[in-house]
């Protein structure tokens, strides 16, 4: 019995351990790594953390900072990359960040921005809190954060 308690122990120490070193990551980091990349109109951006805030970097290098907090992501499609809306003929992805609460670990904030290229120009939306962390979005919510 007591070999039980103690793996299990043990077990939940580990995971507790893990986890702790998987958040414990720099927060001036500006490196891509493994960052979420997606292409936009033919250009490959991607997602980077600059003192704590996501901004997106361009294929020359310069940056797009954007209001979320890092970490954040593309919206995923159903199989598992970034999703890219069209409307109007301009190609649209949408940034999210997700933050939980971590009393129950089930409560959940969602700040989103989108991301167009037009007329060959990156711009970027205002910024949509909702109350849950979602991801299949409607295409409205690429859309309605924009002036048309």
């Amino acid at each position: 019995m007591s070999r039980v308690i103690v793996r299990t122990v043990l077990l939940g120490l580990l995971s507790f351990s893990l986890n702790a070193c998987a958040e414990s990551g720099s927060s001036t980091s500006a490196t891509t790594g493994d960052s979420p990349q997606v292409s936009l109109g033919g250009q490959n951006l991607s997602l980077i953390n600059v003192e704590g805030k996501c901004s997106v970097l361009k294929p020359n290098g310069a940056r797009l900072a954007t209001k979320l907090p890092w970490p954040c992501q593309f919206s995923q499609d159903r199989n598992g990359r970034a999703r890219v809306e069209t409307f109007k003929s301009t190609p649209i992805v949408l940034l999210t960040h997700d933050e939980r609460a971590a009393e129950s670990g089930f409560d959940c904030v969602q700040t989103a921005q989108a991301l167009r290229l037009r007329n060959g120009v990156l711009e970027i939306s205002s910024v949509n809190q909702a109350g849950m962390c979602s991801r299949g979005h409607d295409q409205k919510l690429f859309t309605a954060m924009f002036d048309w």
